[in-house]
């Protein structure tokens, strides 16, 4: 850590900071070298985003040129895409946007993805009525021969016995997919596969003929090796909009599995939540429509730092480790650090965090300062061209904040000191409604441990994460070599869901949930963890009466000696907490609720702790429904049903909090 020299330095700094002045200078960034007043910072355009109008002003060359530069997409030469945000039930002035230059690429909820041009970002701020909030796009990022996992997870016995996938549609949804023609020319991938491209207005047809990334195409390629008759479908995106429409076009084309090899950050505080049309709102909604969404967890374990705030010296600074304020990165020259922060305010707040970057001298080299206000996300992130090799040095300043809150950084391209692995786990793997994966090296699969990048568990809101664990590592055609990190963990799980979906085609997705990780083979701590999930993939092909690994419970479900019920009590995570409840083994009524809250927020409430009913609820064809008034500004009410064999139900939750709605989804099995 670092000494007297940077505590001398602090206290320079903060003294600055009270005069409400931050600077910096972009070392290696030639075009920009600014004193910048956090006063300035427009309330109503992202630090990132405010500092590049400025940057682009003293500019010569296009704006394209320009946005390219620094990683942004561009719709065309003079304009660069970007996110409006509306207040919820506005409507942004789209004729007012025209006038300045600006056009609508496509909406939903209260995100407008639009093309502005550069130099106009803060006259539209300022003139187009409906917009809070202007920030680039969320973006998503990867969780980065025949695979080694077609024999390690069973998935040979499938073949052996005739169940390849056929019948089942497979989407992958990635950012690329370049080398698509050689793998299929040479037999990696079939001549069938659905190519889609929603980065546009809507998803079309395309034929993928100018791809850069090849991601998607190795994510692709483990697929069909698992399940070699599967109808692939091959969808390209950029950012969460992308995503949700290639989520609608899924559900119109009755697609049953996606695999999405992708992470977003600062969508949510990584608990689920769902807002703005974020990724965890989309991947629940295909859960809802009787999609099993499998998600790579993330390659963020020796990357991701979390803390609730302190500072000891009263300087405004995190004090990550005792007095010590820096995060250390280690950078080479022409690198790209790249980093985010959030902390637990969301949707939006007045409570202001600052993220700065230093270098080994202590200069500071790089700033985000987005005001917030009580109408901004709270979210700040730096996007630095690295220009000598050095150790570079993250810090976190309270800026404008009553209480003190938990904090979540992600290095996108290099590790932290320290790192945080528990809860390093990203979006949309962090949603209730998706099946997380996370990563063992295929030459330790029996063994373990787990891959020292994979993330880990649990989320923000306490929800055990991973659900199962896919190998890494394994052969791949298109990389020519191996291919590492949750990103091939996942596809080795959505094919094999594939191979089950093929020999049980009336599967519901909790079924079809519920045979994935009741066969998995526990590893690390008994039962879920934070690290395996329910264990390690694997497929079991025994008969057809039982076509999956018997549960333990299912002697539970016989009568007893004497005739009598039997009475079974089931469990299983909720987005609230845990959803608990009693019923006799005829499945005729339940005898018991149990809600367990878990920093359950909704209604400007936070609940812990158990609440519970003890009213008989009737269960007709195997479903029920009932609403609970705990009290008159608090009742829940929960639907649901039973699978076939009578071994695991899920459904739906909704709570009526002092006046707001929230709504989730549970499943639960016999203890």
């Amino acid at each position: 850590m670092i000494g007297s020299r940077c505590k001398k330095f602090l206290t320079v700094f903060v003294t600055i900071s009270a005069l409400n002045f931050i600077f910096f200078t972009f070392a290696g960034a030639n075009d920009l070298n600014m004193v910048v007043k956090k006063g300035d910072i427009h309330s109503k355009i992202s630090s990132r985003l405010w500092q590049l109008g400025k940057g682009y002003e003293n500019r010569t060359m296009s704006a394209q040129a320009y946005a390219q530069s620094r990683n942004l997409r561009t719709e065309s030469p003079d304009k660069i895409t970007v996110y409006l945000l509306s207040e919820p039930g506005t409507i942004i002035d789209e004729t007012s946007l025209q006038a300045y230059g600006g056009d609508i690429i496509k909406s939903a909820d209260n995100v407008w993805k639009a093309g502005v041009p550069i130099n106009m970002i803060e006259t539209i701020a300022d003139n187009v009525k409906g917009i809070s909030f202007i920030k680039l796009p969320d973006r998503a990022k990867p969780s980065a021969i025949e695979s080694e996992g077609v024999g390690l997870t069973g998935a040979s016995s499938y073949h052996s016995a005739g169940y390849t996938g056929s019948g089942v549609k497979v989407a992958v949804i990635d950012i690329g997919f370049a080398g698509l023609f050689s793998a299929i020319s040479d037999g990696e991938l079939p001549n069938t596969v659905v190519t889609i491209d929603c980065t546009g207005s809507s998803c079309i047809l395309t034929d993928f003929s100018s791809e850069t990334g090849m991601h998607g195409t190795a994510v692709a390629e483990i697929v069909y090796d698992m399940a070699p008759e599967a109808e692939l479908y091959l969808i390209k995106i950029v950012d969460t909009l992308d995503l949700r429409d290639a989520k609608d076009y899924a559900i119109a084309n009755g697609i049953k599995i996606i695999n999405h090899s992708l992470s977003f950050r600062n969508t949510n505080f990584y608990s689920g939540e769902c807002y703005n049309s974020n990724p965890a709102c989309t991947a629940n909604d295909a859960y809802s429509n009787g999609i099993l969404w499998v998600n790579a967890m993330g390659n963020y374990a020796e990357s991701h730092y979390g803390a609730t705030y302190t500072d000891s010296s009263g300087l405004g600074f995190h004090n990550v480790s005792g007095a010590d304020w820096n995060i250390d990165v280690e950078a080479s020259a022409g690198d790209i650090i790249d980093v985010v922060l959030t902390w637990d305010a969301w949707p939006t707040t007045d409570q202001d965090y600052n993220l700065h970057l230093f270098d080994s001298d202590i200069n500071l080299v790089a700033s985000s300062v987005t005001r917030q206000t009580g109408t901004q996300p709270p979210t700040e992130d730096i996007f630095y061209s690295v220009p000598a090799n050095d150790t570079y040095h993250l810090a976190i300043y309270k800026y404008s904040a009553t209480s003190d809150h938990r904090l979540a950084v992600f290095s996108l391209e290099h590790d932290t000191d320290p790192a945080v692995a528990s809860s390093s786990i990203t979006s949309p793997a962090d949603a209730i409604g998706v099946m997380a994966v996370g990563a063992i090296d295929y030459e330790n699969w029996t063994t373990g441990p787990q891959e020292s990048i994979s993330s880990q568990g649990p989320t923000n809101d306490s929800r055990i994460k991973p659900e199962i664990s896919g190998l890494d590592n394994v052969t791949s055609y298109t990389y020519g070599g191996s291919f590492p990190g949750t990103s091939a963990a996942s596809p080795h799980v959505a094919g094999a869901a594939a191979l089950i979906l093929s020999r049980n085609p009336t599967y519901s997705v909790s079924q079809l949930w519920n045979a994935l990780t009741s066969s998995a083979v526990d590893m690390g701590s008994s039962g879920q963890d934070n690290i395996y999930g329910y264990g390690r993939l694997n497929l079991l092909l025994v008969s057809n009466s039982h076509p999956l690994k018997a549960m333990p419970w299912i002697s539970l479900l016989l009568l007893s000696e004497s005739g009598k019920p039997v009475l079974i009590k089931w469990i299983g995570p909720a987005g609230f907490g845990t959803f608990e409840f009693i019923t006799g083994n005829d499945l005729t009524e339940i005898k018991q609720l149990k809600f367990i809250f878990s920093n359950f927020s909704c209604g400007g409430v936070t609940k812990n702790g158990t609440l519970t009913s003890s009213l008989s609820i009737p269960i007709s064809n195997k479903q029920f429904s009932h609403t609970v008034t705990f009290s008159p500004d608090f009742k829940m009410t929960i639907a649901g049903e039973f699978n076939v064999s009578g071994d695991f139900a899920s459904g739906t939750w909704e709570a009526l909090s002092y006046g707001m709605t929230c709504r989730g989804i549970w499943e639960a099995s016999p203890l």
